[in-house]
């Protein structure tokens, strides 16, 4: 038994194929045949069935994959180890990244790459409830989220770290009746035209609005959030937004969207925790946990 057998059982288990894993780990397909044989021959029993739907482990053979991805998950310890002691750091980090975090993420990302050039960096944005998923299918690596209750049905097998939390702000233009307000309650907004994002958050949150309060005017909803800021800049519309996102925006700083904290309380909205989530089941490389030291400076640096 070697290294190679053990990393071709685990990605073999993985993907369910021979030919995919031949495709990623750039191996023949021929080649991961005859060492899954070999190995199956070894320790007496098959590991693997070959079905319509895939290739897939048998009952025995997912108690050792099992094993062998543990001792995959040592190997990359002791190779992060090794790599530690060296002057760079080396890797791929796939990041998926909710838009909650646009306000660290540019200087946080700019700082790690200055620091560490060999690490080659992957980001994607998409709504939280996706990244989850996208981690557990192992599509990403580790994302950076909001936590909520609605997320329960996603987080098996997962770490959830928070990393800050941050309230409800109501963004409004200068010149609305609202902007003059230090804070604000829900029957505050009730007669106001939303724009609303386009996600999972801000879907509850309305969802939630509504059930209590009844109908309310929404002119659009939208993914985009420079559209929406640039709306509520120009014209009569509100928007709820998490404080930690719009912190240090432009129309923020200019003072043509004025933020508002709003006491949510009957909908159980006053705090939101901000945080990454990984998988128990990957290896968390000195890569990975460099570029969080990076994210969580860039917080402090917010002073929050």
């Amino acid at each position: 038994m070697n290294i190679e057998q053990i990393e071709y059982i685990v990605n073999v288990a993985k993907t369910g194929s021979i030919s995919a894993t031949a495709e990623t780990m750039h191996i023949s397909q021929a080649g991961i045949s005859k060492a899954i044989m070999k190995l199956e021959k070894e320790v007496g029993f098959e590991l693997f069935r070959r079905t319509r739907h895939g290739t897939l482990p048998t009952e025995r053979g997912k108690i050792l994959i099992a094993k062998a991805s543990e001792i995959l998950l040592k190997v990359q310890e002791f190779e992060d180890e090794v790599s530690g002691q060296k002057e760079q750091i080396h890797g791929d980090i796939r990041l998926s990244v909710s838009p909650n975090f646009i306000a660290i993420l540019p200087k946080a990302i700019m700082s790690f790459k200055a620091n560490n050039p060999y690490v080659k960096l992957e980001i994607t944005e998409k709504d939280s409830v996706e990244i989850l998923e996208d981690i557990r299918q192992d599509i990403t690596d580790m994302g950076l989220i909001y936590f909520h209750a609605e997320h329960s049905q996603h987080i098996k097998d997962l770490w959830l770290t928070t990393m800050v939390e941050t309230r409800l702000v109501v963004c409004v233009g200068r010149k609305s009746v609202l902007a003059s307000k230090s804070k604000l309650v829900i029957e505050d907004i009730l007669d106001q035209t939303f724009v609303s994002v386009n996600g999972s958050f801000s879907r509850l949150f309305m969802k939630k609005l509504m059930l209590k309060y009844g109908p309310v005017q929404v002119l659009f909803t939208s993914t985009n959030q420079e559209v929406l800021k640039r709306t509520i800049a120009e014209g009569d519309v509100i928007s709820i937004f998490m404080e930690f996102n719009i912190m240090n925006d432009p129309l923020i700083l200019s003072g043509d969207i004025v933020a508002i904290p709003l006491e949510a309380k009957e909908l159980d909205q006053e705090v939101i925790q901000l945080g990454y989530a990984r998988s128990k089941r990957q290896h968390f490389s000195i890569a990975h946990q460099e570029l969080l030291r990076h994210l969580q400076q860039e917080i402090e640096r917010l002073g929050l």
